[in-house]
């Protein structure tokens, strides 16, 4: 079988499809404009324009597998239910790239997580932000750029999995 990135290669015809279902990923987006916005619990919050990356896991299987999180989030139109919903729900805000790998390993989006922050010295965009069940004290699981920090997402991952890594630019 073709293999593109550790995958079969028929994911590119349906790029989520070849996920595994347990793994960690990583949304870059880009937002062009300052906004603020209500963030569930954490209130009104202020996110400059630029660049975020947010580091999530997905451990479960069906519902809570790794391809349903990452469509989830790539909708619009849904429920607000985790922080990252809110600021994905704003028509300024997209996600610009995916970037995801397997493992079961429940502490490795931190490890992620802290790696982009500490290469790429992005700044924790709001405290809390997607970590409240985080192992680590993160501090946040959405970090921010001004410049494009797909190349730091791309190096943590590579890092960690070893080029079994899934990149989907949208």
């Amino acid at each position: 079988m073709n293999q593109s990135c550790g995958f079969p290669k028929e994911s590119i015809a349906s790029p989520f499809g070849a996920l595994p279902a347990r793994g960690v990923y990583t949304l870059i987006i880009f937002l062009s404009k300052d906004i603020s916005l209500n963030v569930g619990r954490l209130g009104f919050q202020s996110f400059p324009r630029g660049y975020y990356s947010y580091t999530g896991s997905a451990l479960g299987m069906g519902a809570t597998s790794l391809s349903h999180r990452i469509l989830r989030h790539l909708r619009k139109e849904k429920r607000s239910f985790w922080h990252i919903d809110f600021l994905l729900a704003q028509e300024d805000a997209a996600v610009m790239s995916v970037v995801a790998a397997p493992t079961t390993n429940r502490k490795m989006e931190c490890h992620i997580n802290s790696y982009i922050k500490e290469k790429c010295q992005a700044k924790i965009a709001i405290p809390g932000f997607g970590a409240s069940d985080c192992r680590k004290n993160c501090g946040s699981h959405l970090l921010f750029s001004q410049d494009n920090i797909k190349d730091f997402v791309l190096a943590a991952y590579k890092h960690f999995f070893n080029g079994l890594v899934f990149v989907s630019n949208l």
